[in-house]
């Protein structure tokens, strides 16, 4: 991801309000409320305020307490903020753990990823391992080998899902206590090997092993192995097929 050829890396500071030039850079340190005008490559990036990158974000380690904005593209091989996160255009993230909102304005891709809040994009989501604890609202599709999403409050929506492993449900503390912060999911079609749903709403689940929680409405569950529903969902039909 990042540029490793020989060349001198400075390091840049920015403590209070300050705008710099981008370019090839060591270490980015933003006290306060910093603007950076052109691609960035840099191998750390600490901030503690919020910061914006007029252009593209290349680097190795980003550590974020407040607000990242970038107009462009995000690669990054790990990024660890409490706070937000905002790419204009596609995020490309190894491994990235948020606490707070991540939102990008066409395509999400990343190895290993833990949000606690809110994941918007506008594109798509490719992953290995994606966990959510919160809201997700996808525009395009999501494919990952394993996804786990726990509902909080509000509506998350995915057109399409297709993972091996697919855990949908509200938190614990919601179950317990019929909370009105149960969230729900509303797809239109989700396929995987493993498929375990709560407060899901699609038109059509299509998996070797598949159960249906409660809070669930189903049009049409197609599976290879075996099937079982919850006594207080709805699953319209449901069908033995040879494959998914």
């Amino acid at each position: 991801m990042v540029n490793d050829t020989a060349v001198e890396r400075p390091g840049i500071s920015i403590m209070g309000d300050g705008t710099v030039g981008g370019g090839v850079v060591g270490r980015l340190r933003i006290n306060g409320e910093g603007v950076i005008n052109g691609d960035t490559d840099c191998h750390l990036l600490r901030c503690n305020g919020s910061a914006i990158v007029n252009g593209s974000l290349l680097g190795r380690l980003a550590r974020v307490n407040g607000h990242l904005k970038v107009s462009d593209h995000v690669e990054m091989e790990r990024i660890r903020i409490n706070g937000s996160l905002d790419a204009g255009r596609n995020a490309r993230i190894s491994h990235i753990g948020m606490n707070g909102d991540l939102s990008t304005g066409m395509d999400l891709f990343f190895v290993k990823g833990v949000v606690n809040g809110t994941v918007t994009v506008q594109g798509n989501v490719e992953a290995e391992q994606m966990t959510v604890r919160g809201t997700l609202s996808v525009n395009g599709h999501v494919q990952a080998r394993e996804l786990n999403l726990t509902l909080i409050k509000q509506i998350s929506s995915v057109p399409e899902i297709r993972s091996r492993m697919i855990t949908v449900a509200p938190t614990k503390l919601a179950k317990l206590f019929h909370s009105s912060r149960r969230g729900h999911l509303n797809a239109e079609r989700i396929v995987g090997e493993e498929i375990r749903l709560e407060n899901t709403r699609a038109s059509v689940v299509r998996g070797s092993r598949v159960h249906i929680g409660k809070g669930c409405t189903i049009d049409r569950v197609e599976y290879t192995e075996t099937f079982s529903a919850d006594a207080k969902a709805v699953v319209k039909d449901f069908y033995k097929i040879d494959s998914i």
